[in-house]
């Protein structure tokens, strides 16, 4: 543990330094600001009340598109019906054969600038990994559980929850984990294109105004809320302990 710490800690180290190098070799703060200035504008940003209002509409509609996506992911995926699969699978594939800005642009003309328009963004990229994560699961639940319950039935209520949900979390905390760092990322990219406010769209308001420091302090800022998301899922012991106590007991 110690070990990764250390070369985690060098890494960053040695990037910082090779930043400083190149920033030397460009001279241009157009293109690579030294890592001070960027830090500087961190700061200014950090002390604005403005620039919170930002943050908190990217994480909210981050995580609006992502728990949209994992519910009508859990309702479509346990409906073990072939024509439904296929119908959704279709859905699935129109989804993902076109391009993200072809959906961003036709969000704007469905729902017009604002929320929508980026929750419905961050529901189309994330909706199909949980659905197929939780009909391939139903799809190969063990047969001895099958029978088992053919022997002993159970109410759908205690099936649902003393079994369904504790067997799915194996399946879908994974991608659970991988989304909730997605989402703001994709929660941003939409922003820059159809948001009236948000980090996607101070991305787009400094780069009008060739604002390359501030563009910088985005991205990190960007990069630290991913990472800081990802640290706390995984710090909480969720993740390890629904997979380690993830199948049923039915009491």
């Amino acid at each position: 543990m110690r070990t990764s710490l250390n070369y985690k800690i060098l890494f960053w180290i040695l990037f910082i330094i090779i930043w400083y190098l190149m920033g030397m070799v460009i001279n241009s703060n157009l293109i690579l600001p030294y890592p001070h200035k960027v830090l500087y504008k961190i700061i200014d940003l950090l002390k604005n009340p403005y620039f919170y209002q930002h943050l908190i509409a990217t994480m909210f509609r981050g995580i609006m598109g992502l728990l949209l996506a994992l519910i009508f992911g859990l309702i479509f995926g346990i409906v073990k019906n072939s024509y439904v699969h296929n119908s959704i699978r279709s859905i699935i594939d129109l989804f993902q054969s076109n391009p993200l800005i072809v959906w961003i642009t036709l969000a704007l003309f469905w729902f017009g600038f604002g929320n929508k328009t980026i929750i419905f963004i961050v529901f189309v990229v994330l909706f199909p990994n949980f659905y197929l994560n939780t009909y391939n699961a139903i799809k190969n639940i063990p047969r001895e559980y099958i029978e088992l319950f053919k022997i002993y039935p159970v109410c759908k209520k205690k099936y649902f929850f003393k079994f369904l949900i504790p067997y799915l979390k194996p399946f879908l905390l994974p991608s659970f984990a991988i989304s909730i760092v997605s989402s703001f990322k994709i929660s941003a990219m939409a922003e820059f294109f159809s948001g009236e406010k948000g980090i996607g769209f101070l991305i787009s308001y400094a780069k009008t105004f060739l604002n390359v420091e501030e563009v910088y302090a985005y991205a990190l800022f960007l990069f630290l809320l991913s990472k800081s998301s990802e640290f706390i899922f995984q710090r909480t012991g969720f993740l390890r302990e629904s997979v380690k106590n993830g199948f049923f007991k039915i009491n």
